[in-house]
């Protein structure tokens, strides 16, 4: 009985460890430190680079490291290009539940598709925040007209400004650099509503360029500012079941969605005086 005790603590402890070790976070060990001088400093999970392409943090700024002196956040010295949030697994070799294929199955060779290089120019004396794969989650962009490629066929092109992304890769907040074409949340409630004679963009809203965006993990525009005259769900729609709940909103209006598409808060540009 006792034997059975032994292992089964054993059992217990061993698991405890791993699952302890395998469930490090960015958070985990965090140190701050002023820097003396300006300096190189490798963001974490990093394997492989060169000296110019190492972010060099302001001299008198605090960085945030981790127990290995890898840096998280910190005020950069200078603009330099860096990754940016991919959405992709660090493990890059094989998933955690693969299963070897049976010794008589000639599996296919995939096509060597190099994937795209994403890179975008951030801005010195500004923070810069990167996930533990050393790609850039939240900074500011001293560049316009960068295109954030958000699969094959899909792009957005944000200006410059601050820009913070998802976990799966899909920008969080950023500025436009033009006029763009993006479904709201809820699009489905108002998919024909703005079509015209010559446009028939099912459930895609013109949002105004030059202005910032906040977007969910899908895409979808959670607070943006309307470049035309737009038809959208109103309050009335939950007030009033029945109604539509269609009401159009101004040109330069800013607006807000909650979760089925409905235009939370609205508000408009304020008027200028000649």
């Amino acid at each position: 009985m006792k034997n059975i005790f032994l292992k089964v603590l054993t059992g217990v402890t061993l698991m405890t460890f791993w699952f302890i070790g395998n469930n490090t976070s960015v958070d985990a060990a965090q140190i701050t430190k002023t820097l003396t001088d300006n300096t190189r400093i490798t963001p974490a999970g990093v394997i492989a680079t060169s000296w110019g392409a190492i972010p060099k943090f302001k001299k008198g700024t605090v960085v945030t490291l981790n127990e290995f002196g890898e840096v998280f956040e910190g005020v950069l010295a200078e603009n330099i290009g860096l990754p940016y949030e991919s959405g992709r697994s660090q493990d890059s070799v094989r998933p955690a539940s693969y299963t070897p294929m049976p010794f008589y199955v000639i599996p296919s060779v995939p096509a060597n598709v190099e994937p795209p290089k994403r890179i975008l120019l951030f801005k010195g004396g500004t923070t810069v925040t990167f996930n533990d794969k050393g790609e850039v989650i939240k900074g500011t962009i001293s560049t316009s007209g960068e295109d954030i490629t958000l699969n094959s066929a899909n792009r957005i092109r944000v200006a410059s400004g601050e820009i913070s992304f998802h976990r799966n890769g899909m920008p969080a907040t950023c500025t436009l650099a033009g006029d763009s074409y993006l479904r709201p949340v809820g699009w489905r409630q108002v998919l024909t509503d703005n079509f015209t004679e010559n446009a028939a963009c099912a459930g895609f809203v013109e949002f105004k360029g030059g202005q910032p965006v906040e977007l969910n993990e899908k895409g979808e525009v959670v607070k943006g500012t309307l470049n035309k005259n737009t038809k959208l769900l109103s309050p009335l729609s939950i007030l009033s079941p029945d109604s539509d709940g269609i009401k159009v909103y101004e040109a330069g209006t800013t607006v807000e969605f909650g979760e089925k598409g409905v235009v939370m808060k609205a508000t408009k540009a304020a008027s200028t005086v000649n």
